[in-house]
């Protein structure tokens, strides 16, 4: 019956020394009904690992806990033990714990020491552009150039390129507009000295009136540009964005003419209003469409020729609603109307004094409002010139 067991056989002759060591997790051991050791496996303790009980129980023995599971053999008059040492167990689970967590960890600090230099790496000329942009003086606008860059950072230095060619011409925009403001300014204020020192020497009653209105026509023109001046710079400021706003394009530009009537009058000029197809419209800022309108009905009366006709209708492709200012003037010339949209331009048949702001303060009123301007030849030759709004600011009449 032990043989079959495969166990060493053990009786009273052949004792089992409480000294020797164990380390195996699983022992079993074979105990006759009678209390008498019959065998056990190699490493086993001596002491009974269980009370004899059959069935699951832990006992502590020699200061270690087994879980040990009895079954009892009533036929053969033995009862046989087997124990899992949980000592052994926690201590094989740790073991397996270290050998699995220090290669993981040993791997993660490898793989972090890896990416930090590959991130390193492939960051080197971001630092190279860092210090070049750092070394660079507020005047440099000079291209970027990093020789051997990536072409993961191509689009950046692409970008940035793009971005300092705007700059430059913004500058030189800006620099133009300042030297040419104070050309403009410098006339009439030259004008203005020259009366005033005329009207203070001469005796003459007739020549004095006569200084005295030169001096009054000075100040109006100055009046005139510095206005124009600051509704050009109040367009490029950064305004934040409206809801559009509802309007009657009848009664707006009923305003705008009761405003330019003093200078039609000045010009012997008439403004017409012919019958429209659209009526309502709606913007982002009514004061920008009424600053845009009212300069091209300024720029007719002192350029054109009355009758200066207004009317407005939606675009022969559907896409805009146009309100159109025309007059009976000379025209401009076609290779003209790309230039004359820019500040301090004027036509070069054009000999009526003027500071040549009009059309481009109407060309960036009109962008904040996502239309624009667009001058056309008129069937008698006279110019007219098209406020073009987009056709989503058509409002029905019932709006």
């Amino acid at each position: 019956m032990v043989g079959a067991l495969d166990l060493p056989a053990t009786n009273n002759r052949t004792p089992v020394h409480a000294s020797q060591g164990y380390s195996r997790q699983l022992s079993c051991q074979i105990w006759s009904l009678s209390g008498a050791l019959v065998g056990q496996s190699a490493g086993a303790p001596r002491t009974p690992l269980a009370d004899g009980e059959e069935g699951f129980s832990e006992r502590k023995i020699d200061g270690q806990i087994w879980r040990v599971y009895t079954h009892v053999d009533r036929n053969r008059g033995v009862s046989v033990m087997i124990g899992d040492n949980l000592t052994v167990r926690h201590h094989l689970v740790s073991e397996m714990m270290m050998g699995l967590l220090m290669p993981a960890g040993i791997g993660i600090i490898l793989l972090g020491l890896l990416l930090w230099a590959g991130i390193s790496r492939g960051l080197r000329p971001l630092d190279v552009l860092t210090r070049n942009i750092e070394r660079r003086s507020a005047d440099d606008l000079s291209l970027i150039k990093l020789d051997g860059s990536p072409s993961e950072i191509t689009p950046l230095l692409a970008a940035m390129d793009d971005l300092l060619v705007r700059l430059a011409h913004a500058r030189q925009t800006e620099r133009d507009f300042v030297a040419n403001a104070a050309h403009e300014l410098q006339t009439p204020l030259a004008g203005l000295r020259t009366q005033a020192d005329v009207a203070c020497r001469v005796t003459d009653p007739e020549m004095r009136r006569h200084a005295l209105e030169r001096i009054i026509q000075s100040v109006d023109r100055t009046s005139h540009l510095v206005r124009q001046l600051l509704s050009l710079a109040r367009l490029d400021a950064e305004f934040p964005k409206r809801d559009p706003v509802p309007i009657i394009l009848d009664d707006l530009l009923s305003d705008i003419e009761n405003d330019c009537s003093d200078a039609a009058a000045a010009h012997h000029a008439s403004i017409v209003f012919e019958p429209s197809s659209v009526r309502r419209v709606a913007c982002l800022d009514v004061a920008n469409l009424k600053l845009a309108l009212r300069n091209l009905i300024d720029n007719a009366i002192r350029h054109g020729g009355s009758p200066i006709v207004i009317n407005a209708s939606v675009s022969d492709d559907g896409n805009w609603v146009e309100i159109c200012v025309g007059d009976q003037g000379t025209g401009i010339d076609p290779s003209d109307r790309e230039r004359l949209v820019r500040p301090f331009e004027r036509g070069r048949a054009v000999t009526a004094k003027g500071s040549g702001l009009g059309l481009s303060i109407v060309a960036a009123s009109l962008k904040r409002e996502g239309g624009h301007l667009e001058l056309r030849t008129g069937s008698n030759g006279g110019l007219i010139a098209v406020a073009q709004l987009p056709f989503a600011h058509l409002l029905p009449e019932s709006h």
